[in-house]
């Protein structure tokens, strides 16, 4: 292979990774919290001078964290984060992990927690339970203050601030990972939450089929470059040989 095709096969595979992402954040179009996933590609230069070749790398991804849209529900166990900010939840080995996935359920425990049996986490670090008599007839105020129908305060939503959120790690279902040396998040003083709202996804469908169209067409052509740089080889090794 020539230097030509070298080139030719980093891009082919830094763009299968990209289409492999690009169907992922169309498959979850329509996952309630989903944040886009795009890779970050680079140029890594290998020789000096003339001789100097560049190859195509992704050195890893980022989150798109534009808000999605909110989607009122009427269920007072849906919540949604309008802004900043990103809801707590106590991971099955007890690390904490992240979402802007609010639908909830409560559990024979009063416990606040997502389908998946994850608890919401308030502040304080413990999880958000409500008394047996409450049920579901709570009030959830922009704040994340949680109150029953007459006022008494029966606890506060976690809403945390996260630095460098975009490096965030996604382990599915809408929940994510703080990224590596990340610092610790700070609960956020002016909270928005949305009682009676889930936030969607925030992947625009139709630029992400329109990458994809892109990506398949590049990844064509590369293929291609390769396929012409074997054959202009193929033809300069006969031609040589008959001399």
């Amino acid at each position: 292979m020539t230097n030509i095709s070298y080139v030719a096969l980093s891009q082919a595979t830094v763009l299968t990774r990209n289409m492999d992402t690009t169907a992922h954040n169309l498959a979850n179009a329509t996952t309630s919290g989903y944040k886009a996933i795009h890779p970050v590609l680079e140029s890594i230069p290998d020789g000096s001078g003339d001789n100097a070749i560049n190859y195509v790398r992704e050195s890893g991804t980022y989150l798109e964290l534009a808000d999605g849209p909110l989607m009122q529900t009427g269920n007072p166990m849906d919540i949604a984060v309008a802004g900043d900010g990103w809801l707590s939840f106590q991971l099955p080995g007890g690390e904490t992990g992240y979402s802007r996935h609010g639908r909830l359920v409560v559990d024979v425990d009063g416990q606040l927690k997502t389908a998946g049996g994850m608890p919401l986490l308030g502040v304080g670090g413990g999880p958000v339970v409500l008394p047996d008599d409450v049920g579901d007839e709570v009030v959830i105020t922009t704040s994340g203050t949680v109150t029953n129908p007459q006022g008494a305060v029966l606890g506060a939503v976690s809403v945390v601030a996260i630095n460098e959120a975009a490096q965030m790690l996604p382990m599915g279902a809408g929940m994510y990972q703080l990224p590596r040396n990340a610092g610790q998040p700070q609960q956020m003083e002016n909270p928005q939450v949305k009682q009676g709202f889930i936030e969607g996804s925030n992947v625009n469908a139709v630029l992400e089929m329109t990458r994809l169209i892109d990506i398949q067409r590049a990844y064509e052509n590369s293929v291609k470059l390769m396929g012409s740089d074997d054959d202009l080889t193929r033809t300069a090794i006969q031609k040589l040989g008959r001399v």
